[in-house]
């Protein structure tokens, strides 16, 4: 008769030693499953794109022809065949094999789309919803967006909840289409609101980036009381698609388009899979820094940054929006290396010190569950050789404690969706609740009447080694800046034509700005407030 051995035997014949070692081993492996290593790990969800390994081919065929067709297949082969997109001329079907061999065999006329058809055609409800538009707060959760749902979204989101979205067009891109974006807050008069910027699709073909700045949309609005003291205390800026010519390209061209825009460079044609240029390389902040695999100087190429700094007008949409809003923090949505990444990402470039970004960034990434097969989220520096970013522009530009979120999927069935967004919200939530419960430095500058006044601002034991320079805002005159230290800094205040001071300032967690007047030169009345304080 064969031996059978428990757990419980092989332990009893293990050395008291090896015991010890074995127990400590399962130990370890189940407090790394229950996620009390730190960051949790979710169950498993595939990563790839799900258009990538279907059986399924998209094929066209005339729009006369459809109903005719389905009869006949499901007369002889009792097979239902379904289309997925309709346009006036044609009926696009996804085939499995059988069906493809079904048309070949009856002799009906088709035609294969091609290895690498417009999304569009993988999406069944797509027209559906499109025609739909928006009903309720939940139809932001069915489906992938292109730039035409976003657009039908955002505008009926700012008429559902007029009291706390605003709609925006940004501008318009290189083929016309309007960039847009909406700022939700509170009611409330706050002189003294932060903002903060949410974007998604810099490249239009990372889809998931689109969903996790809809997913900010969606709990800000579903649940307000919740998040009541955000909304009194910060404008929150979502762009879900930053590219809409690239969105485009990727729905209506071909699955091989949309990471770049809609630039034509000489030479190319408009179906030209290479065409376009990468908007996030082409921001003016390190342009070209000279790093080999950084950029690409040619068109053809991926990584292709353009002919010059901040050339495109959906680059020049975002800085000036930055220039506006000088954000406090951002977040820039991507696909789908499963990271979190702080500035500067590029090569050969220094940051601060103190460092509060980096350490920002390393707090947050424990508060993610990932349902990556293998990995979980971490912060980093950058994932490969990078230049002319958004979050560096923003973060060497205004100070922004701008961030670049790797999500842990890219195009996957749109079903998984919704878990992989529960995994993620802990994350912007706690980047907002920062601001709310840490500490901040605020100052609002003003001439002796009480008008603003933009201002050098210098913080004394901050070193830079980039040339940064920061302003109080030109039209408020106020000056946010997180810390990582509770303690009195002297902070050196100057503004052309007027008197430069050096006050002393404690920060905390609260929101009374600190109010510091400036005089101009051409004043020769003795002021007390002109000395440190």
């Amino acid at each position: 008769m064969e031996k059978k051995f428990t757990p419980l035997k092989i332990l009893c014949l293990l050395t008291k030693s090896n015991a010890i070692y074995l127990l400590s081993f399962f130990l370890i492996l189940s407090c790394s499953s229950l996620g009390l290593s730190g960051q949790e790990k979710g169950h498993s969800i595939p990563i790839h794109n799900y258009y990538e390994y279907t059986s399924l081919t998209p094929i066209k065929i005339n729009r006369s022809d459809y109903s005719k067709f389905r009869r006949k297949i499901y007369k002889v082969y009792r097979k239902k065949i379904n289309y997925i997109y309709r346009s006036k001329d044609h009926t696009i079907v996804l085939a499995d094999k059988e069906t493809i061999l079904a048309f070949k065999t009856l002799r009906l006329s088709y035609e294969e789309v091609g290895k690498y058809p417009p999304f569009r055609y993988y999406v069944p409800d797509y027209q559906t919803r499109l025609k739909n538009g928006f009903r309720e707060l939940s139809d932001l959760k069915t489906g992938y967006k292109d730039y035409k749902l976003n657009i039908k979204y955002l505008k009926a989101l700012a008429k559902e909840y007029p009291n706390l979205v605003t709609y925006y067009d940004l501008g318009k891109t290189r083929l016309g289409r309007p960039i847009p974006a909406i700022r939700i807050t509170s009611p409330v008069e706050n002189r003294n609101k932060i903002s903060v910027l949410f974007n998604g699709a810099h490249h239009s073909n990372e889809l998931i980036g689109v969903e996790h700045c809809y997913d900010v949309i969606y709990h800000l609005l579903s649940d307000p009381e919740k998040y009541s003291e955000v909304l009194d205390r910060m404008n929150i800026w979502v762009i879900p698609i930053v590219n809409p010519d690239g969105s485009y390209l990727f729905w209506y061209k071909s699955l091989a388009m949309g990471r770049k825009n809609g630039y034509l460079a000489p030479g190319f044609t408009e179906d030209n899979y290479a065409r376009g240029i990468d908007l996030n390389r082409n921001y003016p902040f390190k342009w070209n820094s000279g790093h080999p695999k950084a950029s690409s100087g040619n068109p053809a190429h991926s990584f292709y940054r353009g002919p010059s700094p901040g050339s495109e007008p959906e680059t020049r949409a975002l800085m000036a929006l930055a220039e506006k809003e000088r954000f406090l923090f951002s977040i820039s949505f991507h696909s789908f290396a499963t990271k979190l990444l702080f500035p500067y990402t590029i090569e050969d470039t220094t940051n601060p010190n103190p460092d509060y970004v980096q350490d920002l960034a390393k707090r947050l990434v424990k508060f993610t569950k990932s349902y990556h097969p293998v990995k979980r989220f971490e912060a980093v520096k950058n994932i490969y050789a990078v230049d002319g970013t958004d979050q560096d522009y923003f973060y060497y530009k205004f100070g922004t404690n701008a961030l670049l979120a790797e999500s842990s999927h890219r195009n996957i069935d749109y079903g998984n969706i919704g878990i992989i967004m529960d995994g993620f919200r802990p994350l912007w939530e706690n980047l907002l609740n920062e601001y709310l419960q840490n500490v901040k430095m605020i100052l609002r500058v003003e001439d002796i009447e009480g008008y603003p006044l933009e201002a050098s601002i210098r913080v004394e034991g901050f070193e830079y080694f980039e040339g940064e320079k920061f302003t109080t805002h030109p039209v408020t005159g106020y000056f946010f800046k997180m810390l990582m230290e509770e303690k009195e800094y002297f902070v050196h205040i100057s503004s052309p034509g007027y008197k430069e001071r050096v006050v002393k300032v404690l920060p905390g967690v609260g929101f009374e700005p600190k109010i510091v007047q400036l005089r101009k030169i051409s004043d020769t009345t003795s002021d007390k407030n002109d000395e440190t304080n």
